[in-house]
């Protein structure tokens, strides 16, 4: 079955409506045997792979594997790139707000239920068979045109719904333990803008408080002080450059805002255990 008011909603890509932009909270993409692609997660991407096999890498993580069937949250802010292992079709997910499940069922109340599994890898989602259905209606509406903001708010706010249904507190806490916090405010506001400043004095400019001040908002929210928190991000952010990337030293150090190389490996093997040359030669994680 074809829109049948096709005309309207082709009309309606010029309007603000539309969600058709470079970051649309809805989209589907392809992927062909071999092909590597990236993304910048400017806001919370929920990424569910519908075909195929995917090698995967952001901050700490190099090299995972995701394959037909399973859903991977990427926190905002981090360079995530992907390559097909064999022919992949994705479905992105961009909520823009805070994830709440319902009236009295928030991300906040799955604090509790955080569980230490030891895994090296992030922690992938069976897509069950509500959220099959639910996916298979979206490739469905997308591919016939259908690219309407308020579809895709609704849509989304229905996927959040279906993981508080159908999806245990101990799982989506796990699927979502980099975006839990104890101060959901704060918390939201510091990890959809963290990555804007080299500082936490910046970041704390960019809010009006002073030091101390955000330090005791980071505690509170991340049982961390924020100068350890910045530097953890920084450290994830600097790790994936070194495995994904091929920019030479000097350039990464300039990037990520040293004053020097030298500097630059000192934060390093602070951070990260080993100089940035060597952190390059490790071997690739095998997974899966």
């Amino acid at each position: 079955m074809e829109l049948l008011h096709l005309n309207e909603h082709i009309s309606c890509r010029t309007c603000l409506n539309c969600d058709k932009g470079a970051n649309p909270s809805i989209e589907i993409k392809q992927a062909g045997k071999g092909v590597l692609l990236t993304e910048q997660s400017v806001q919370h991407i929920i990424i569910f792979l519908l075909e195929g096999e995917v090698t995967y890498s952001f901050g700490m993580y190099h090299n995972r594997r995701m394959r037909s069937g399973q859903a991977l949250y990427l926190p905002v802010g981090y360079n995530f790139s992907y390559r097909a292992e064999s022919e992949a079709l994705l479905l992105f997910i961009r909520p823009y707000s805070t994830l709440q499940f319902c009236d009295c069922y928030s991300l906040q109340d799955l604090i509790r239920r955080t569980l230490d599994t030891g895994m090296d890898s992030p922690w992938l989602l069976e897509i069950k068979e509500p959220v099959k259905g639910y996916t298979d209606m979206l490739v469905c509406c997308i591919r016939k045109g259908l690219c309407c903001g308020y579809y895709n708010e609704l849509k989304i706010n229905e996927l959040i719904y279906l993981f508080g249904e159908f999806y245990t507190r101990e799982e989506l806490a796990l699927f979502f333990s980099e975006a839990l916090s104890r101060d959901a405010g704060f918390s939201h506001y510091v990890m959809n803008n963290y990555h804007k400043y080299s500082t936490l004095s910046e970041l704390a400019s960019s809010m009006n408080m002073s030091l101390s001040s955000i330090e005791k908002h980071f505690r509170k929210a991340f049982n961390t002080s924020g100068y350890k928190w910045m530097n953890d991000h920084k450290a994830k952010k600097i790790f994936h450059a070194l495995r994904a990337g091929d920019h030479n030293l000097k350039e990464l150090s300039l990037e990520f805002g040293f004053a020097s190389e030298s500097s630059f490996n000192r934060f390093c093997k602070q951070r990260l255990g080993r100089p940035p040359g060597e952190i390059r030669k490790i071997p690739d994680y095998k997974n899966g």
